[in-house]
């Protein structure tokens, strides 16, 4: 046995000592002392004659001497890898005597002169002699967990075999065997005067298992002979892929085996990392990962423009493989602050990429990544503790905050990584600039130049800051663009767009071009066929040079589902934009909207009064009174003048919840809700239902309490069992939830007639920080412990449809000793205090000025259920005229579609309602409304010439012909001659007999 010290740790199979005593092995550290003595003497007087003692060439594998600031001494190296970081380019080496790596430029490799080679390297590499890794296999589904050989060691083994080691006053080892320059050790450690074997000690925890060879039949404390051979089980790596292999390096020639002393542990974190992307079925890097991670793994700035790019996975794989490189960072100042910053554009992302680093830094050394979300509540920044962490996960909002009470963030931080750039630009700046100036006044000082310093930006759309941020803060980037539009404003490309018909567009691009023996250009013509682009050819000639590139869109009408992204891409190019674009996308924005019009209210719309995203959002931006109305809703709100008492029962976010309005004179739920109880209390009620429909109402159990419930999804005819799960919701509080279908249970027909008192209560003027859309999860959980199921006092200013606008929502408590009322709290005044919310002065006023006319909004909470009035209407060959019968009409609004015409009217506390789904199409663009002799006239201009037989697709007590112009019909023949005028005469005729018997208004058919 012999005495060893431990110079560095990876995991029980791969650790380096040096070896103390005598032996085949074994040189006296006085050997070691003067050997560097001599060499530091050497190689300090050749810096006169740097030339003659330079390497010619440099490889990897190649065996050198470089200076190492961590020891402040000349070390005999091998060199691992050669990169291009910061404009140069550097090795890094492994010291063959200290068992560590460092990073050194390539002009500052130094020859290995022979003389100083004669002795072997003082760090030998080990590994626990027949001591195999094991872990813990749970199966799920067998519900079994057993303990199986595993082909990496878990933290919790390697942490216990560091901490023995650590706890130690003397480490022996036996020499076992020696296979590829590496030694199997059996490890004796002392600790508290007791002598313990590592391997036995590994294995009875179970961190490990023995592994027996034909000379080997028992535990290795128990083996007395010293082998020198040794068939050890391994288990392969397989490199599926150079750029899944995630290596940092320039060159990968083949290392000689008697050089290898330190990359087992590195191939053994690869292989790791894949064994994470493999589990979580990652098939391999995207075209833009594969031009992205090689640089981003040299440690070279990079700019990244994606349709992926909002993608963590550009960055963060190369990220954690250059952050393994620990060497890279010995020269830094030993203080707090992290080696790495990802800002993202809100909590949201900033999770999600958190989530990542977690999962996928689990295969490297511990780089305790940490996500900061800090409000307004500089308290909060003061208690942050950022020791240990690697890896900041933050906002830039958030990270400045910090950065006022932590001036030291930038000491160490060698990657600044933007998520999302073109949002950060477009949300943040001035703060995204102000992080930039930071950090390069940081890494600008002398003591950065041999330190890894970068910047990653990545995104999905270019955006006129990244020229500056490429310009004056990044060095040499690599630009990787694989969206071609992007490419194109990159290139700064003239973009032209013309409108055109789809006939012309041919003479139109010829005309474009201006083929003249003065105006020569290149030019690239995408067309549909064969027979343009022979037109094209033939009509032009060019093979000069161009001055400058330059795009052409023809737009005609059949490109209308790419006109707003056109806009939007003019806009970002900083190009001219044609009048009629502007009015094309914008009729197309209306179309779409129209389209929206059955939709809910835009969720953003209803608690911010904004929605940034409208091309986008799938739901309503504008008022549609006929959903808008208040229908089938309890009769407390429309019988308040503003002031009601609130049960929230269902906490949404921050300021939307769903719940009760109490009435405190008689509270018709509370009685019913204690009858439904009563009732079920038998159990002869609780009758199963057999068949579930849809939006039927049922009775539900939940713990010792019964509640009306209505099914509002259920699962396909196929899917259906014996025991199906179907969504409910709860109509009087508002949740939705999965239950089974055989839970539901038959709820009487007098528990049904009241109607649901699920209301919708969204607090105004408040919305979250920094230019978020949603609220942070830290003040929704901190205002649904405040608010759920205790009554408020609230102000109702707005009411649409079953959504109610409250401003202020107080918590009132009576004082019984002093018989008075107190103001406990105000939830907006609440939620302001978190630090996460902020004001939100414009809300209501956005609301308002969706309606067509302030008077229509502010009358809505007082009006009665709204009147369809009576229209008559009578037609021509290409006009159809409805005539509104409302005397003294003031306020209107008239919204026309394709096949729909919606008519609204406020004539004192009456709202009238006209939704009309006609017969035959018409003409949007020429249809108008007018009014005359204080009537409305709508003229709706057909689609295609001809009689009408009926006005509307369905019948409408309220809608007939107007028989007055029957004889200016005759004249002029509105009813075709022949079969088609008989069969739309008795159209007419038959409904006018049906009307004649039932009502005194004729019917539209």
């Amino acid at each position: 046995n012999m005495e060893v010290m431990i110079l560095q740790i990876e995991d029980p199979s791969c650790f380096w000592v040096t070896m103390k005593g005598r032996g085949p092995y074994i040189v006296d550290e006085i050997e070691y002392k003067n050997l560097n003595a001599e060499m530091n003497q050497f190689y300090d007087k050749s810096c006169e004659n740097v030339d003659e003692v330079k390497p010619v060439t440099l490889e990897k594998g190649q065996i050198c001497v470089v200076f190492s600031e961590e020891l402040k001494c000349w070390c005999r190296a091998v060199i691992k890898s050669i990169m291009y970081c910061a404009g140069h380019y550097q090795t890094e080496c492994f010291l063959v005597d200290y068992a560590k790596y460092t990073f050194v430029k390539t002009k500052d490799v130094r020859v290995a002169v022979k003389a100083f080679m004669q002795i072997p390297y003082r760090a030998k590499k080990c590994r626990l002699y027949c001591t195999k890794p094991v872990t813990l296999r749970i199966n799920f589904r067998e519900d079994t967990a057993k303990i199986v050989p595993a082909q990496r060691w878990d933290n919790a083994a390697t942490q216990y075999f560091q901490s023995l080691l650590k706890a130690t006053t003397q480490i022996k080892a036996k020499l076992c065997a020696v296979e590829d320059n590496t030694f199997d050790v059996i490890l004796y450690v002392t600790i508290k005067d007791e002598k313990v074997c590592i391997n036995d000690d590994l294995v009875s925890k179970n961190f490990a298992r023995f592994v027996e060879t034909e000379e080997n039949t028992g535990s290795p404390a128990k083996d007395q002979e010293n082998q020198t051979s040794l068939n050890v089980e391994s288990f392969p790596v397989k490199i599926v892929n150079p750029t899944l292999a995630f290596r940092p390096v320039l060159f990968e020639e083949k290392v000689p085996m008697n050089l290898e002393t330190g990359r087992n542990h590195v191939c053994q974190k690869q292989s790791n990392r894949q064994y994470e992307l493999t589990r979580e079925k990652f098939l391999g890097p995207t075209f833009t990962e594969s031009y992205c991670w090689p640089p981003v793994a040299r440690g070279c700035d990079v700019v990244a423009i994606s349709h992926q790019g909002n993608d963590p996975f550009l960055y963060i794989p190369p990220v954690l493989t250059f952050l393994q490189l620990g060497s890279c960072y010995k020269a830094l100042p030993n203080r707090n602050g992290p080696l790495a910053l990802i800002l993202c554009p809100g909590w949201k992302k900033a999770q999600l990429v958190f989530e990542l680093l977690k999962t996928y830094g689990r295969c490297s050394r511990q780089l305790h990544p940490t996500l900061i979300i800090l409000g307004q509540n500089k308290e909060e920044a003061k208690r942050v503790k950022i020791q240990g962490c690697d890896v900041i996960v933050t906002t830039p909002y958030s990270f400045l905050r910090l950065y006022e009470h932590k001036c030291l963030l930038f000491c160490r931080l060698c990657h600044l990584v933007f998520d999302e750039i073109e949002v950060l630009f477009s949300e943040a700046t001035e703060q995204v600039f102000t992080i930039l100036d930071c950090y390069k006044k940081t890494i600008i000082t002398e003591e950065w130049e041999y330190l890894p310093h970068q910047i990653i930006a990545v995104g999905t759309h270019w955006n006129k800051h990244i020229a500056r941020l490429i310009k004056e803060f990044m060095n040499d980037p690599y630009v990787v663009i694989t969206a071609m539009e992007e490419a194109s404003i990159y290139g700064n490309v003239h973009q032209v767009v013309q409108h055109c018909v789809s006939s012309e567009r041919t003479a139109i691009l010829l005309k474009i071009l201006d083929f003249t023996p003065n105006h020569l250009q290149k030019v690239l013509v995408f067309t549909d066929s064969v027979d343009e682009v022979e037109m094209v050819h033939q009509e032009s000639s060019v093979d000069q040079e161009h001055t400058k590139a330059r795009s052409v869109i023809l737009l005609t009408e059949n490109n209308t589902c790419h006109a707003l992204g056109i806009l939007r891409y003019l806009k970002r190019a900083e190009a001219e934009i044609p009048p009629e674009l502007h009015d094309f996308t914008a009729r197309v924005l209306e179309a779409e909207e129209e389209k929206k019009f059955a939709r809910p209210l835009c969720t953003y719309l209803k608690a911010f009064g904004i929605c940034k995203n409208r091309t986008v959002c799938p739901d309503r931006h504008q008022i549609n009174l006929q959903i808008d109305m208040l229908q089938n809703m309890p009769s407390k709100i429309t019988q308040t003048s503003g002031l009601v008492t609130i049960l929230p029962l269902h906490i949404v976010n921050a300021t939307d919840y769903f719940g009760r309005i109490v009435d405190k004179q008689q509270d018709q739920y509370t009685t019913l809700a204690e009858e439904i109880n009563e009732y079920f209390k038998e159990t002869s009620n609780n009758i199963p239902i057999k068949k579930v429909e849809k939006l039927a109402l049922y009775g539900l159990c939940e713990e010792t309490l019964f509640h009306r419930v209505q099914v509002v999804e259920t699962p396909p005819k196929e899917e259906e069992n014996l025991f199906f799960n179907v969504k409910i919701k709860y109509i009087d509080e508002g949740r939705t939830r999965q239950v089974q279908s055989s839970q539901l249970l038959h709820l009487p027909a007098r528990f049904q007639h009241l109607p649901p008192q699920a209301v919708e209560f969204i607090v105004c003027r408040v919305k979250p920080i920094d230019n978020e859309i949603e609220w942070n999860p830290k003040v929704t959980h901190y205002i649904h412990h405040k608010i759920k199921g205790k009554p408020h006092e609230a102000k109702i200013v707005l009411t649409l449809g079953n959504t109610v606008w409250i401003d202020p929502m107080v918590r009132v408590t009576r004082l019984s000793d002093l018989k008075m009322y107190v103001n406990e709290y105000s939830v907006r005044s609440e939620i302001l205090s978190t630090g996460l919310g902020t004001d939100n002065p414009e809300h209501i006023t956005q609301l308002q000025k969706l309606c067509v006319r302030v008077k229509e909004l502010s009358h809505m909470n007082n009006l009665e259920p709204s009147f369809y009035p009576e229209i008559k209407w009578f037609q021509n060959e290409v006009t159809v005229t409805v005539k509104v019968k409302i005397a003294g009409i003031a306020d209107y609004k008239c919204d026309f579609s394709k096949e729909k015409v919606i008519f609204s009217a406020c004539l004192g506390d009456k709202l009238y309602l006209a939704d009309m789904e006609l017969h035959q199409y018409i003409l949007t663009e020429k249809s108008s409304c007018v009014i005359k002799d204080k009537e409305a006239a709508i003229i709706l201009a057909k689609e295609k010439k001809g009689a009408w037989c009926k006005l509307l697709k369905n019948k409408n007590p309220h809608v007939s012909f107007d028989f007055e112009h029957w004889e200016d019909f005759e004249d002029t023949g509105p009813f075709p001659v022949g079969s088609k005028k008989l069969h739309c005469t008795s159209a007419v005729t038959e409904d006018l007999v049906e009307s004649s018997d039932d009502s005194s208004v004729e019917s539209d058919e």
